[in-house]
């Protein structure tokens, strides 16, 4: 730790508003920068040489050259001596504040280091953070070394929470939650998959704003990229809801872009079709696909009472997190057993 020029004045500046007497900083080297005689910045001052080749108080009675009298005392940092305090007067009279002005002067320098290492660790975050949304390959062990060294573990499964829009204040973040601004209107949150961010900021937000929220993945960029594409999706459309949850608007995505897999029902088809439960319950959804949802119609063919299609209705929304009787879902359950019969079909 060394005393800048801007440090030192400020230490010079403090004191003599507690004491009236001058006050001068010295570096390391014994020359002056900090002063309340700014024309003696910049010169060395021979008292405090003395007092560094001594490491101890050094007091002067009678003006030798450059040097008034008064008392130059060390300041240690770290058991190291980085500079010397002087006060300009009457040895007599000054040196009974001596003790008090060198603690002064190490607590200032002290909380100026502990503000340069914090920030020195906001920057090491901001740019592991930056690094770790945009990384779309797997972590090596550099990387995880990197997040170990700023207390990020990158072993808990994670996604990725963008407000896109004001905030009347910032919220209360958990172990494992971080958060930094994208750019002006868009802030990132990276949460455990477990978090309950969402449910913290939805009072502090106003109404204009979407929040956008990725699935949970080991690859933070991929769930990064998902919570974007979400409030990308929800705006084009115009949907009304601030909340945008990239797993129910995942569909969509699939209709306009094919480099997206949807493979999150057809697993749920290929399950059916491998019991008489199952495809009791394909029989059930292709026949209200095919009668418009009339639970009528549906209870007539399928020769069973409303009260058990309802339950057999109530399984797939279960089974799916897709409820036949909600048109968007209906349509992606459909479009799931089509895909599902092709491929099956072609296999």
């Amino acid at each position: 730790m060394k005393i800048n020029k801007v440090l030192a004045q400020k230490i010079a500046d403090k004191v003599m508003s507690v004491i009236p007497y001058k006050v001068n900083i010295m570096d390391e080297n014994g020359l002056i920068i900090g002063s309340g005689d700014k024309k003696r910045v910049d010169t060395i001052h021979k008292g405090a040489v003395s007092a560094i080749e001594q490491r101890t108080m050094v007091t002067i009675y009678k003006p030798e050259g450059s040097s008034k009298p008064g008392v130059n005392i060390p300041i240690h940092f770290q058991n190291q001596t980085i500079g010397v305090i002087g006060i300009s007067g009457d040895p007599r009279i000054v040196a009974p504040f001596a003790e008090l002005v060198r603690v002064t002067a190490e607590l200032l320098i002290d909380q100026e280091f502990l503000f340069k290492e914090r920030r020195i660790k906001e920057q090491m975050m901001e740019e592991f953070l930056y690094h770790w949304v945009f990384r779309n390959n797997e972590y090596d062990t550099a990387f995880f070394n990197s997040a170990e060294s700023i207390g990020v573990n990158l072993k808990l499964v994670r996604k990725a929470v963008i407000l896109k829009g004001k905030l009347r204040k910032q919220p209360s973040l958990f172990a494992q939650e971080f958060t930094f601004k994208l750019n002006q209107e868009s802030q990132l949150f990276i949460v455990p998959d477990t978090s309950d961010i969402v449910h913290r900021l939805e009072p502090l937000i106003s109404q204009d704003s979407k929040v956008g929220i990725g699935d949970r993945h080991k690859i933070m960029a991929k769930s990064f990229q998902e919570a974007k594409r979400a409030i990308e999706i929800s705006e084009s459309l115009k949907f009304a809801q601030i909340i945008c949850d990239y797993p129910q608007l995942k569909f969509i995505d699939y209709l306009t872009n094919k480099n997206v897999a949807f493979d999150e029902i057809i697993p749920f088809y290929a399950q059916l079709d491998e019991n008489q439960k199952g495809q009791e319950l394909l029989e059930t959804l292709l026949c209200f696909i095919e009668n418009s949802g009339d639970m009528n119609a549906i209870s007539y063919k399928l020769h069973i009472h409303r009260n058990s299609l309802a339950y057999r209705l109530q399984r797939i929304e279960i089974l799916t997190n897709k409820n036949p009787k909600k048109f968007i879902d209906l349509f992606q359950l459909f479009t799931g057993y089509v895909l599902y019969k092709m491929k099956h079909t072609s296999s």
